[in-house]
Order: structure tokens, then C-alpha cells, then sequence
């Protein structure tokens, strides 16, 4: 009998060992597709998910290679990171990054800082990190010297509403070492939600269907016609004064980043959303990120508050140190003659709305 229980303690014991370094040789794998992940070796966008988002700053791979050149950081949401039908499709050259570097590869060096959601002090926070070199071991070698240009991509469409919901989280979280040396944790996180959500699809996945189906806007330009999801506004779901207390901590936050690198350039573009871009005549179903019992908006309200962004935007973050460039007319005037949103993926633009957005920001912005 001892020897049998023997057996098992030394079974369990191997059991577990060989599980654990199982983990151990999976994160090292996953540590070093962090730092090697850019999609000129073919990546798998697909594994992109599982990855830390500051371990995808190196994906665009945008030729980072002399080290005469000023670095450009771009920080932003879904729409600095590039997401759209070109990134569905594979395209290599996808984001308003690929198209910036055709511009600017002379004098610029350009680095990804997105995609760690729609928040840019989030995002400041964690570039600090990069700087102070918490994270070299995700993301490369930290830039070494204080003169460098900052790109941040505002996004009416739920910049705002994301800090609201998500401002009291503690920031102290993204200084875990942990997060940094296993970045197993974040991968097993994830592949953990969307197993979740794929069991819990099952049993709504109809009901989701007739829903999505019943909130549905058709937008026409000249004769074309599209049929339409929620459409993202000018924070819908925010009163005038939470607008106005969400732009001051944004303020609050990117002048405590400049006083920290006084030597930093920093230009900021907005972002109009599609409901300000085609400014549909009937009133539309809207994408709801606060609970809200309206369905619909309409354009006038819409507008109203966007205007109320843009003015709130400029009166507070236009300084010596930051350039700000409204977008929102030339997406409005090219929109009257086409669609600048995407088929497959209509929240986001398509490769001329990207184009365009490059443009804007190369014209209105300067690098030091």
C-alpha cells in the first residue's frame, strides 16, 4: 500500500513539473513572438489577440532602422492601430502609419503605441513606462533621448465614453512585473474570454442575429446606398458637462506627460465619427457604450455636441508644446461623393479614408 501511494505522490509530483515547465517553454515561445511579430515574416494576425497589446507596438514593422532619425510615436484607438478592411484582408500596408512612413521616412523613425483601447492617458501612462524601460523585454529597446514627436489620434466616436467607464481603474496594474516577465497570463486571459464568449454565442447567437438585423441605419450617397450597424457619434452618451469633464482629464493628463518630457512635440488630430462624417437626414440607431433607454439620435444633436468637442479640444489642449488639427471637414466634404467606411468592417475606413487621414495629418502636423 505504501508503495502505491508512493507511486502516486511521484506521478502527481512529475505531473506537475512537467506542466510547469510545459508553461515555462509556452512563455518564453510567447515572449519571443512579442518582440518578433511584425508582418513583413508573415505573423499571424490571428495570434496578435493573445499578445499584451504593448507587445504589438512592433507589428507594423514600419523599418525603425536609422538611428539618426527622431522617433514618432502614434497613440490612439482602433483607428491608430489601422483596424479595417485592410487589416482583414492582409494587406501589408493597412494603418494611416503605413501611409505616414511613405511620407515622413526621411525624417521619423515610427513606433505604434495603440491598441491598448480607446484611452489615450492610458496610453501616455504606458509610453512613460516604455520610456523609463519597464518594458524593454516586450517591446524593444527604450528610446534613449527626450527629443521625439507624439501623434495622438482622437476618435469622437468613443474616446470620451471609454475613459468614463474605465478612468477609475488603477494604472499601478500595468506596472506588475508579472505582466512584463509572463505574458502567458495575458494570452491564457484572453483565450479565456473568447472561449466565453463563444459558448455564450451559442445560445444568443439568434437572438443577437434579429436584433442586429432590427437596428439597422441606411445611409445613401448620391444613388449607393449601405446598409448600416449602430453608428458611433459624438460621445451620445455623455451629458454636455461629463463631455467637459472627460476633455479636462485628458487635459490634466497630457500636460503632466509634458512636464515630464518638456522637450516632446506633441500634435493631436481628431477624428470625427461616422455620424458626424455622413450626417444621416433621418434619425439613426446609435452605438450605446453607457446605459442609455434612447435608441435613436438624430444628426442636429449629433452635431451640436460634436462642435461642442472640437471647441472644448482646441481651447484647452492647443498649446506651445501641442498642434491641434480637426479632420472632420475633409472627411465631411470627400464623404458627398463616396463611402470612406469599410464593407467588411464598416466602423472603421477603408484604404482611401485612410489616405485621407494621413494626408490631413502630414499637412496639419510638424516633426521636430
Amino acid at each position: 500500500m505504501s508503495i502505491r501511494i508512493r507511486d502516486v505522490v511521484i506521478n502527481s509530483i512529475l505531473i506537475v513539473l512537467s506542466a510547469f515547465l510545459g508553461l515555462l517553454i509556452l512563455n518564453q515561445f510567447i515572449l519571443y513572438f512579442s518582440r518578433n511579430n511584425n508582418q513583413q515574416k508573415n505573423f499571424p494576425r490571428k495570434l496578435l489577440q493573445y499578445l499584451d497589446p504593448i507587445a504589438r507596438w512592433t507589428y507594423p514593422d514600419y523599418k525603425n532602422l536609422e538611428s539618426n532619425k527622431k522617433a514618432l510615436f502614434i497613440l490612439g484607438d482602433s483607428y491608430a492601430e489601422g483596424a479595417g478592411d485592410l487589416f482583414l484582408k492582409d494587406s501589408y500596408k493597412y494603418s494611416v502609419g503605413h501611409f505616414l512612413d511613405n511620407k515622413w521616412r526621411k525624417n521619423a523613425n515610427i513606433y505604434l503605441v495603440a491598441n491598448s483601447g480607446s484611452n489615450i492617458p492610458e496610453q501616455l501612462y504606458l509610453l512613460e513606462n516604455h520610456l523609463k524601460g519597464y518594458s524593454s523585454n516586450l517591446t524593444g529597446t527604450p528610446i534613449k533621448s527626450n527629443n521625439f514627436n507624439i501623434l495622438l489620434y482622437f476618435y469622437e466616436g468613443n474616446d470620451l465614453e471609454n475613459t468614463f467607464i474605465s478612468k477609475n481603474v488603477s494604472y499601478q496594474l500595468y506596472q506588475s512585473k508579472l505582466r512584463f516577465k509572463l505574458p502567458i497570463l495575458y494570452a491564457f486571459r484572453i483565450a479565456n474570454d473568447l472561449a466565453r464568449k463563444k459558448l455564450l454565442s451559442i445560445f444568443t447567437r439568434q437572438l443577437s442575429l434579429n436584433k442586429q438585423n432590427n437596428l439597422r441605419n441606411k445611409i445613401c450617397i448620391d444613388y449607393i446606398c449601405r446598409s448600416m450597424p449602430p453608428l458611433q457619434t459624438a460621445s451620445a452618451g455623455l451629458s454636455d458637462k461629463q463631455i467637459i469633464n472627460e476633455i479636462r482629464y485628458l487635459e490634466d493628463s497630457v500636460k503632466e506627460f509634458s512636464l515630464k518630457y518638456p522637450n516632446a512635440n506633441m500634435c493631436l488630430v481628431y477624428i470625427p465619427s461616422p455620424a458626424t462624417i455622413y450626417s444621416p437626414k433621418e434619425d439613426f440607431y446609435y452605438q450605446k457604450y453607457i446605459p442609455n433607454k434612447a435608441l435613436k439620435t438624430d444628426s442636429k444633436l449629433n452635431n451640436k455636441k460634436s462642435l461642442l468637442l472640437r471647441r472644448i479640444l482646441k481651447n484647452r489642449l492647443e498649446f506651445d508644446f501641442m498642434t491641434i488639427v480637426d479632420s472632420t471637414k475633409t472627411f465631411q466634404k470627400h464623404a458627398r461623393s463616396g463611402f470612406i467606411h469599410g464593407t467588411l468592417d464598416p466602423k472603421h475606413f477603408n484604404a482611401y479614408g485612410y489616405k485621407l487621414l494621413a494626408d490631413v495629418t502630414s499637412q496639419g502636423c510638424y516633426l521636430m
